[in-house]
């Protein structure tokens, strides 16, 4: 997988990820790309420049030892985050964005949540634009997290930062899918 993207053989446009032996591409949705962006600049807003642009990533590959790398839709990472090539260790990430591709995604929803609280992100949340609900995850143990918030579409949210960084999310204008 790393030499196909390394050969830019991935479509302009989509997303590939290998997921549990399965390799997933799918085309980023225009709803996936405007809310993954209003995201990225809550975060880059909140954290001074250029420290912050720096910190947040998306559609970078992850390190999971032992397990399937992951390049969620967007990731924080800690000050000192070690780069490795194209990618980073799952260890120097605070928080992970996935916005939901399809209703009920499986892969959002059950075997992400599962992986990034195992692996100790300690913050992990869901756009949906087809609920348009963000779904917030915190407090990771070994099977999931201990706290579950709900945030419908329109109200906005705050994330707090194992750092102590908060960041307000503005969920307004979140674009909405039928």
């Amino acid at each position: 997988m790393r030499d196909l993207l390394a050969r830019d053989g991935v479509p302009e446009g989509y997303k590939v990820e290998v997921f549990d032996g399965t390799v997933i591409m799918s085309p980023r949705t225009p709803e996936q790309s405007r809310t993954a962006f209003q995201i990225r600049r809550a975060v880059e807003d909140a954290v001074p420049f250029p420290i912050g642009r720096e910190r947040v990533i998306g559609n970078v590959w992850l390190r999971f030892p032992g397990e399937n790398d992951a390049a969620p839709d967007l990731a924080i990472l800690a000050h000192d985050a070690e780069r490795h090539g194209d990618s980073y260790d799952c260890i120097d990430v605070l928080a992970v964005a996935e916005v939901a591709s399809r209703p009920g995604d499986e892969k959002d929803y059950v075997r992400n949540v599962a992986k990034y609280a195992r692996f100790g992100i300690d913050l992990y949340l869901i756009a949906d634009p087809f609920k348009q609900l963000c779904t917030l995850l915190t407090e990771p143990h070994a099977t999931g997290y201990g706290k579950v918030k709900e945030i419908p579409y329109g109200q906005p949210f705050r994330l707090t930062l194992s750092t102590g960084e908060r960041i307000e999310v503005d969920t307004s204008d979140f674009p909405v899918r039928a």
